[in-house]
């Protein structure tokens, strides 16, 4: 059981979860129509998930789900669900890593995938230290490297790609150089052979970049730079094509706040006018060298990759995206079967 690459076909993986709105709603200040809204973005979601999961079993990949084993509101605010599962957790050979979130309402969410882990015999698991150092301030203005005197660094960040691995330069609120350093040592305690290649993006690169196969690409970034370890990779380049109703929904000073009346009606009102023909996102999920899971559809992409033998399949998570998760970011790989090579 190993897990080299993002593109060598899946076998089995973890997929997010959410819980039911009247679990939520109550402990929020959300009423009326409001409430109505968060509900309908709630169950939309939650299928989803479920449609996302059947289309995975489709292709004959093994699923298991996150859960929710913490509760749903910590005295001040409902906390995150364990959606975003490849925030916390990644598998390189058969060695997991473990992070170790920065933010005391998002601590426990990095045991929710325990019961899948206790099924599988992994050859060595580390877990970062917490030191039970958790941040409590205000998100907009979090620095990880000034207030988290620990290893923090969500593997997001990073691309495994055989004996290399593509890390981002600029890790926002994703990781701080202590978590940077940490997860190196773990990695090359798994393949001393590794290498690290710095790409010049911000936070979590896997929608901005997308590994193929060998050889080819997907990248919003510009060529150059890119690192040279793809400088004989064919590229293609897909400028950001995320469309929501309002362009500035992702810089709303309340953005942050899900939960709020003000996001619940701007998500539910592009959730409601945006078919999946209209929204596409880069965050997508390889079965295979010949098969990619998108979010929407993207035609000029979908036929150049069509050309050259990919076969695009689209899945629908516009629901999903107002937790800013698409199939890759809602997934997690546990096995992938291929060799560890060299693709530079």
């Amino acid at each position: 059981m190993n897990t080299w690459t993002d593109f060598h076909p899946l076998k089995s993986c973890v997929i997010g979860s959410l819980p039911e709105p009247e679990n939520i709603i109550p402990y929020t200040k959300l009423t009326k129509r409001y409430a109505d809204y968060t509900t309908v973005i709630y169950n939309t979601a939650r299928a989803e998930l479920d449609n996302f999961e059947n289309t995975l079993k489709k292709f004959g990949v093994t699923t298991y789900r996150s859960v929710q084993q913490y509760p749903y509101f910590n005295g001040e605010g409902v906390v995150t669900h364990p959606l975003a599962v490849r925030d916390f957790f990644t598998v390189y050979g058969n060695s997991l890593y473990r992070t170790n979130h920065a933010y005391w309402w998002e601590k426990d969410i990095v045991n929710s995938c325990d019961h899948v882990f206790d099924q599988i015999n992994f050859t060595s698991t580390y877990t970062s230290p917490s030191n039970d150092i958790f941040y409590d301030g205000d998100i907009n203005k979090f620095d990880p490297d000034k207030d988290i005197a620990r290893p923090f660094f969500e593997p997001t960040v990073t691309i495994p790609c055989g004996n290399d691995i593509i890390i981002g330069k600029y890790f926002e609120r994703s990781g701080n150089e202590l978590g940077k350093q940490d997860y190196m040592k773990w990695a090359k305690s798994v393949n001393p052979k590794v290498k690290f290649h710095e790409v010049d993006a911000y936070g979590h690169i896997d929608s901005t970049l997308f590994l193929v196969r060998p050889g080819l690409l997907i990248t919003q970034i510009s060529p150059d730079k890119l690192p040279s370890f793809f400088d004989k990779w064919e590229k293609i380049f897909s400028p950001p094509q995320e469309r929501m109703l309002d362009p500035s929904y992702k810089k709303h000073k309340l953005r942050h706040r899900k939960l709020h009346p003000v996001m619940a009606k701007i998500f539910y009102n592009f959730l409601t006018t945006n078919t999946e023909e209209t929204f596409f996102s880069g965050n997508s999920l390889s079965i295979n060298e010949n098969t990619i899971l998108f979010t929407g559809k993207n035609h000029e992409l979908f036929s150049k990759l069509e050309k050259k033998g990919i076969d695009c399949v689209s899945v629908d998570f516009r629901a999903t995206t107002f937790w800013d998760c698409g199939p890759h970011c809602s997934s997690n790989d546990l096995e992938r079967t291929g060799d560890l090579e060299d693709y530079s």
